[in-house]
């Protein structure tokens, strides 16, 4: 191969690894390839000379990635924000190069770390990788969609350490393996290979162990505090009923329509209540199932008071209209003794549905959720529903996937993580198993049973370390019902494990700072290769 195509080598590895990274996540979920996808971007990185075919390799990796796993937001922008298949392939590419970025960010700066043929860049790419995507769930409101981690999700053994550093670790180690086989390729030294199944199996053996120890059993040995007086408390069990009455958003914009869905929610909740056994119960109405409000309709609240009585609390979805005008996508805890207050108010609001990010990029999309009542607002800090045993920390819809919230709640005293979600929008393109796939890991983080109820699916129901104990199809009209335990320890994560990937936020900056006077040098000061 001559010179000029060995130059473009580097880019088409990224273009390679990008979809081969894609097939690593739902719907496809080839898990295998997740530590093996990277292996030849990261080859040839570490040999590029070039920090421009660096920065375009880590963009068309991205690009490639992005358009590959997420291409509901064609259907979603096209079939909902009424637009014409050109622009929605428009916005899927835009969305695409934005989010690129951060891969383009990380080859930029793997590049730049040390010398091409080095192997230190391959030892700051994990550490890179680990702050990218920290850094990708808050800038610009953040999109923690996707996250490494969230490929892993059926396979709770390679989550446990997610209790120590977040999804954002376990995202790390992945790379931390991908890293080393990419040594070996290199190299041609089994040495790598070596360290990278010991790494391997010593993520597998922790997980295993974890696994096999009592939540309660585990909590101390992990360096888990109870809250004060909760030692050797016996977490309480509890019934959930989850409802998934399967409606479409074409059903809701006619009166007639809204009528049958109103009915059809509330034979669904009369069934499930008449079905329960236990108290305490709590059952889960859908976001987006009611179509009216607490505060407007007497109707409403005469009807769920009614399913109350027996001994059941209701978390589900509303409108909350304040003092001031605002409007918040709520949820709300409804017991036998009344409602719980104050309301949970949404934080994190979803992107082109309640709100279009960088309007004047995407002044071509209308919102999506095209309600009466005008924009939503995002409520500045989240609040526990408390209502019976139940302190629930919420999560609607796309929220659940950002670990922060979870956190919060959980260190503010939730003992229970609940998300209700309206995936009617996204078709049928992989969005639903990804979306519930990523609210896996918020119980594996906090150690909290956590339960999702889906107007379309997937709903499920999770335990405190990530075993998915029961989920339904998705597109179905179904109730999906088990029991969970309300919890009340305190994992390293929730406590301070959250400043691990601030940390590599600061330590990526360092990075970055001492490979620009690299950069700065003049083009004829090219480093040498070692290899």
């Amino acid at each position: 191969m001559n010179r000029g195509n060995l130059r473009w080598a580097t880019p088409a590895a990224g273009v390679l690894s990008g979809l081969l990274f894609a097939l690593a996540f739902p719907p496809v979920g080839w898990t295998v390839l997740l530590p093996l996808a990277l292996t030849p971007w990261l080859v040839a990185l570490r040999r590029e000379e070039s920090a421009a075919r660096a920065i375009l390799s880590g963009f068309l990796f991205g690009l490639a990635y992005w358009c590959a796993s997420i291409p509901w937001i064609f259907y979603v922008v096209t079939h909902y924000g009424g637009q014409s298949p050109s622009l929605g392939v428009v916005s899927l590419v835009i969305l695409a190069a934005i989010l690129a970025e951060w891969p383009a960010l990380v080859a930029w700066a793997t590049v730049r770390a040390a010398p091409a043929g080095s192997g230190w860049r391959l030892a700051v790419f994990p550490l890179l990788w680990m702050a990218s995507e920290h850094l990708r769930s808050f800038v610009y409101k953040g999109f923690p969609w996707n996250l490494t981690a969230h490929a892993l999700y059926g396979h709770p053994i390679w989550l446990q350490t997610a209790s120590v550093w977040g999804a954002f670790g376990v995202g790390a180690l992945v790379m931390a393996v991908s890293a080393l086989l990419a040594a070996a390729v290199s190299r041609g030294s089994l040495r790598p290979l070596a360290l990278a199944a010991a790494l391997a199996l010593a993520a597998g053996g922790y997980g295993a162990w974890r696994l096999a120890r009592p939540v309660e059993a585990g909590s101390e040995a992990q360096g888990i505090r109870r809250a004060e007086g909760d030692a050797g408390r016996e977490a309480q069990v509890v019934q959930v009923v989850l409802l998934q009455p399967n409606l479409t958003e074409e059903g809701r914009m006619t009166p007639e329509g809204a009528v049958s869905r109103y009915e059809t929610v509330l034979e669904q909740a009369d069934a499930a209540v008449a079905a329960v056994r236990e108290s305490p119960s709590l059952l889960l109405i859908p976001e987006s199932s009611l179509p009216t409000t607490w505060d407007r309709s007497p109707r409403l609240r005469r009807d769920l008071a009614t399913l109350t009585r027996l001994g059941s609390s209701i978390l589900f979805n509303d409108v909350d209209e304040v003092a001031d005008g605002r409007y918040y996508n709520a949820a709300r805890l409804l017991t036998p003794d009344g409602l719980a207050n104050p309301a949970y108010h949404k934080v994190h609001l979803v992107p082109f549905g309640e709100y279009v990010p960088l309007p004047r990029l995407f002044f071509f999309v209308r919102r999506i959720s095209q309600t009466t009542i005008g924009e939503f607002s995002a409520a500045p800090e989240p609040a526990v529903l408390r209502g019976g045993p139940f302190a629930i920390g919420v999560g609607i819809c796309y929220e659940i996937l950002y670990p922060s919230l979870s956190r919060e709640e959980v260190a503010g005293g939730a003992n229970l993580l609940a998300t209700i979600s309206n995936d009617s929008w996204y078709g049928r393109a992989g969005a639903q198993e990804q979306h519930f796939a990523g609210a896996v890991l918020r119980a594996v983080e906090n150690e909290r049973d956590l339960v999702r109820a889906a107007i379309t699916g997937i709903s499920g129901i999770v335990d405190a370390r990530g075993r998915i104990l029961a989920k339904t199809p998705a597109d179905e009209r179904t109730i999906l019902s088990g029991t969970v335990r309300l919890r009340e320890g305190i994992t390293a994560w929730t406590r301070w494990g959250f400043w691990i990937p601030r940390a590599a936020d600061v330590l990526a900056l360092a990075v970055l700072i001492f490979g620009l006077p690299r950069w700065l040098r003049r083009p004829d000061q090219r480093p040498t290769t070692d290899s």
